[in-house]
């Protein structure tokens, strides 16, 4: 019995020398290093844009959505000119667009933002989406000048 108490005893310090080498350094050091998100999903993405009013849909082709990185976690998003005659809409810039990514997909959190075109009409966009692969899947919600009611658009473009 004492020879299978020392033995127990020893088989229990060969398990915690085992358990503590296998936390090594090198495991550590052998992870990836996490990416930039901001910086791997920067480009041109291009697709058509769905746009609703009051329930009524209309389909705007060959919109280029253009993202651009500001650091690891921002992007600036341009949003494309569309729209025909006097209601074509100029492209629009929505700053400080926050980016993470896990598993795969990357995340636009909910951004809004207000400004002023070139012509002096004000708007107020506000957007949202996540890229999967190449593709850039978004919706925003723009109040553009004095239209009393706001554009809802989504769009699924591609990375190009």
């Amino acid at each position: 019995m004492k020879h299978l108490k020392s033995f127990y005893n020893m088989m229990l310090a060969l398990c915690c020398i085992a358990g503590i080498g296998s936390c090594s350094e090198t495991k550590e050091n052998t992870l990836a290093t996490p990416t930039a998100a901001a910086k791997n999903i920067e480009g041109s993405y291009y697709g058509d844009i769905d746009c609703s009013v009051m329930g009524q849909v209309t389909t705007f082709e060959g919109g280029a959505f253009q993202l651009a990185a500001t650091d690891d976690a921002t992007i600036t998003v341009t949003l494309p000119s569309f729209g025909e005659g006097a209601m074509l809409l100029p492209s629009i810039v929505i700053p400080d667009v926050k980016v993470s990514e896990a598993d795969g997909v990357t995340t636009l959190k909910e951004t809004e933002t207000t400004g002023q075109t070139t012509e002096g009409k004000n708007y107020t966009c506000t957007l949202a989406g996540k890229i999967t692969g190449k593709k850039l899947s978004i919706r925003f919600t723009l109040v553009y000048g004095a239209m009393p009611m706001p554009l809802i658009c989504s769009s699924e473009a591609l990375k190009q």
